[in-house]
């Protein structure tokens, strides 16, 4: 079975193929396809996504195009590959779909001290990086919209959701491995993982203490315990690098917010 992996950029995706194809998977990467084709450019990643983008609005999709036929392609043709990439999930929808979600300020700082992206994603600052980042996401949310109709930082499209933003790759890998399997035994249903340090307190939260899941709200990307303080607690005790939760209510954070949880709302 292949597995799709997409996730916030700086999110550590690209980190946990890699130690995949040490499983036995082969790669293919969408985000070194366009690396490669902004530097034959001679421009920045920031700058060849905005040209992509304007070359899309005068109807010429020629980059796009060619990246997700050849996904489609390889994922009919082949097994146990990993897509790391925007819309594999859309164009292989039979893998076993997983987005990477992580704080922007931890993936801005890792983005920036990237040296192996200094040759096309130079930035003389976290904050400068932190900017480009989120311009980044708003142009590539309006072109897949754009050209397909399709929001892929709706979480609902994904049978897992994973948060890296205190994770190892490692163990963000071993993590989708076993979740994997229970994928491929039918023991599985979609879900969402945080972090258990990344939920905040929300005041007294004794009424809630014995809930049978660790449910949140969410804002903005920010995650605030709902329920399930109890669970929560033995989970950070135990020094557990992975939660299930459940989303009760999720709100637009503004400008700098892109990941939609609005459908996954459950209680």
């Amino acid at each position: 079975m292949n597995i799709s992996i997409t996730g916030n950029l700086g999110s550590g995706k690209s980190s946990v193929a890699k130690i995949l194809k040490e499983k036995g998977y082969e790669i293919f990467s969408t985000g070194s396809v366009f690396r490669q084709l902004a530097m034959e450019k001679g421009v920045s990643v920031e700058e060849f996504n905005r040209q992509v983008n304007e070359a899309a609005e005068r109807g010429d999709r020629s980059v796009d195009r060619m990246i997700d036929d050849t996904t489609a392609r390889i994922d009919g043709e082949r097994d146990n590959v990993v897509f790391d990439s925007r819309l594999a999930w859309h164009f292989a929808p039979k893998s076993f779909k997983v987005f990477v979600i992580t704080d922007i300020n931890e993936s801005s700082r890792r983005v920036f001290n990237d040296s192996l992206r200094a040759s096309s994603e130079a930035y003389r600052s976290q904050e400068e990086c932190r900017r480009a980042l989120i311009n980044r996401q708003k142009l590539e949310t309006v072109r897949y919209k754009g050209i397909y109709g399709i929001d892929y930082y709706d979480m609902s499209n994904y049978n897992l959701v994973i948060e890296s933003t205190s994770a190892s790759p490692d163990e963000l890998a071993g993590e989708i491995l076993e979740r994997l399997e229970e994928y491929r035994r039918g023991e599985f249903i979609s879900m969402m993982e945080l972090n258990p340090s990344s939920v905040q307190s929300a005041g007294n939260m004794d009424a809630n203490a014995d809930s049978d899941c660790i449910c949140v709200n969410e804002k903005g990307g920010v995650f605030t315990l709902y329920a399930g303080k109890s669970l929560l607690d033995s989970a950070l005790a135990a020094n557990s690098k992975f939660i299930v939760v459940k989303v009760a209510k999720s709100e637009d954070g503004g400008e700098d917010s892109f990941m939609n949880f609005s459908k996954m709302t459950e209680v």
